[in-house]
């Protein structure tokens, strides 16, 4: 078992810097890297790789520095979007495929084991273009595990993966961490698979580190908008949208709050007459949680909850519900400025 860590990592690619990155990867830690589209997720998984080479910062394992390493020798496993696989060869082939561009005598047998290793012995002789999106994936890790890496880096791996591929890569990401204990940084944009895998969070924002912490301190402490959607708050508003609002209005009331770059909240139940704001149904609907409604408060979309049993009717559009957001339930967001470790409320 390795422990690894990124100090300091920057690099840049194509006029994009991205760090300085710190990361903590001692054996069977998961860290999830978040970020919209072009905030250096990628990036920074090809400058841990050795694609991308880092300007300064050290890859440290085991208290060696192997950031100055070719890729082939820094003992990783790098899945890419897409996977990599080899069209033309089969399971078989495609899993023993590290070991034999090294010459070794018993990538077969070795590939063997880690098909059985992974329910895939079936499979041997089909071709990647024959399997579901689960059996892609299953393969693809098979295939970085048997190079024997001590860290696995792999950017979106649920990307395009139906539900229930989604719920068998949950079972290999614990075959990962529990079985084979080496670490991993992931890059994904589905929230309900990156809280089961990751012990630890990164998000970034063109290219810096918002954000580092444990998945209950990012749902605290969520630092902009793409945060705040991407750990469940449905309502999330930045400051722009709550200054439209005239005085006395709930926009106002949200924008007398607000940190710098907006701010977010859970869904608020629907109450009685004593609550102080008035929503316009739009539309609802039934989810396992009670029913779920959308409504217009003024200028701004607010969603709500009911608490209904099955077989209440739905709200009606057009029908008037109350509710109240405590002040407990408020999540600041700092935004772009707001320093690693957190956006203070």
């Amino acid at each position: 078992m390795t422990d690894w860590s990124a100090q300091g990592i920057t690099a840049r690619q194509d006029g994009f810097a991205l760090g300085p990155v710190d990361l903590a990867l001692p054996a069977g830690r998961t860290v999830a890297v978040l970020g919209s589209s072009g905030a250096g997720k990628t990036t920074l998984l090809r400058t841990l790789a050795g694609f991308v080479p880092a300007e300064r910062g050290r890859l440290v394992r085991d208290g060696r520095d192997v950031g100055r390493l070719a890729p082939e020798e820094r003992r990783l496993g790098y899945v890419p979007q897409g996977l990599g696989l080899i069209p033309t060869r089969t399971v078989e082939r495609n899993v023993s495929y590290p070991l034999e561009v090294r010459g070794r005598t018993d990538a077969v047998a070795k590939g063997r084991a880690m098909l059985q290793r992974f329910g895939l012995t079936a499979l041997a002789r089909r071709h990647p273009a024959q399997l579901s999106g689960g059996e892609l994936m299953r393969v693809a890790l098979a295939r970085a595990l048997l190079a024997e890496p001590e860290l696995v880096l792999w950017d979106e791996p649920w990307q395009a993966l139906d539900v229930e591929a989604r719920h068998q890569l949950s079972f290999v990401f614990e075959e990962l961490r529990e079985r084979a204990r080496v670490p991993a940084v992931v890059v994904t944009h589905d929230p309900e698979l990156a809280f089961s895998v990751a012990d630890e969070f990164v998000v970034l924002h063109r290219g810096r580190p918002l954000f580092r912490g444990a998945p209950e301190e990012l749902l605290a402490r969520p630092v902009d908008g793409f945060t705040a959607r991407f750990v469940g708050f449905d309502n999330v508003y930045e400051r722009a949208e709550l200054a439209r609002g005239p005085p006395g209005s709930f926009a106002a009331w949200l924008l007398a709050r607000a940190g710098p770059a907006g701010i977010a909240f859970a869904r608020p139940a629907v109450g009685g007459a004593a609550d102080p704001w008035t929503a316009t149904v739009r539309r609802a609907r039934p989810s396992p949680e009670g029913v779920v409604v959308t409504a217009s408060v003024g200028e701004l979309t607010v969603t709500l909850r009911r608490d209904a049993a099955v077989g209440t009717p739905l709200p009606s559009v057009g029908e008037r519900l109350r509710f109240e957001v405590g002040e407990g339930s408020l999540r600041p967001f700092a935004g772009a400025g707001a320093p690693e470790g957190g956006a203070a409320g």
